[in-house]
């Protein structure tokens, strides 16, 4: 099975606590299966069996202070 991977940039990461809600609502998404994101600058890659659009993520994050946009 292939692997899609989006790349991404979430603004609004402050801290440690930011990235892991991210993770786990970004992870809830059916066939993602890893989020790796940067801290300093919000660059995020999210590879998933499925291919995802921003939009997708914007979504799963909808309600949190973080705005996502193409990398």
């Amino acid at each position: 099975m292939n692997n899609y991977i989006l790349n991404i940039k979430i603004s609004g990461i402050t801290c440690e606590a930011c990235i892991k809600l991210i993770k786990k609502k970004v992870g809830k998404i059916i066939g993602v299966k890893d989020v790796v994101i940067k801290e300093n600058n919000g660059e995020t890659m999210i590879v998933s069996e499925n291919e995802l659009k921003t939009s997708d993520i914007a979504s799963a994050l909808q309600g949190l202070p973080y705005k996502v946009q193409e990398a």
